[in-house]
């Protein structure tokens, strides 16, 4: 039986979406002895390709893999094995001549377990994903100067919220209930 109180309980996709990041990294931390926090969205993320899950999630787990392996101690057995011991191999693209690090075919079938929710994850919520690098782009990317002003909508009373006066030029914020962007 279900408890009452998890069918109320609204699901923040947020929420799932670290929830399943978090286990990943979990996972992947204990397997080499690491205890440090998830790095942040968008090195996760980073040379991804949304529109492709599958790929994304494995560019996901080769970037964590790759952070394990900064965080490695100098007495840790993994410290001197090359990157094919994580199972991480480095490939070029040939459009763009640039050389980035994907999951060995070994890794992939390792970290099964992993992937798929990682995979399931990102086909969910895609665009909250990408909606969350974009915002974490313009926050780390606004001008040090960059003052906070209030905006709001056209809500009657209005809603209000506090942004960069950067963010809230450079991108349109519409409100989800009056349909009107925050000014």
């Amino acid at each position: 039986m279900v408890p009452t109180e998890t069918l109320d309980k609204p699901v923040d996709p947020v929420e799932l979406i670290n929830e399943t990041l978090e286990r990943a990294w979990g996972t992947i931390s204990a397997a080499y002895d690491v205890t440090t926090s998830l790095p942040d969205l968008r090195e996760l993320f980073e040379g991804t390709n949304l529109r492709r899950p599958g790929q994304a999630a494995e560019i996901v787990i080769a970037n964590m893999l790759m952070e394990v392996v900064e965080c490695i101690s100098r007495f840790s057995p993994w410290y001197k094995l090359p990157a094919r011991a994580f199972g991480l191999i480095s490939v070029r693209d040939r459009l763009t001549n640039q050389v980035r690090w994907t999951l060995a075919p070994e890794a992939t079938q390792k970290w099964d377990e992993i992937l798929e929710p990682v995979e399931m994850a990102i086909r969910k919520y895609s665009g909250l994903i990408q909606a969350i690098i974009l915002v974490d782009d313009l926050m780390i990317n606004g001008l040090p100067n960059d003052p906070c002003v209030t905006a709001s909508c056209l809500c009657l009373p209005p809603r209000k919220i506090k942004i960069k006066q950067s963010i809230l030029e450079q991108a349109e914020i519409v409100c989800d209930l009056c349909k009107h962007p925050f000014t």
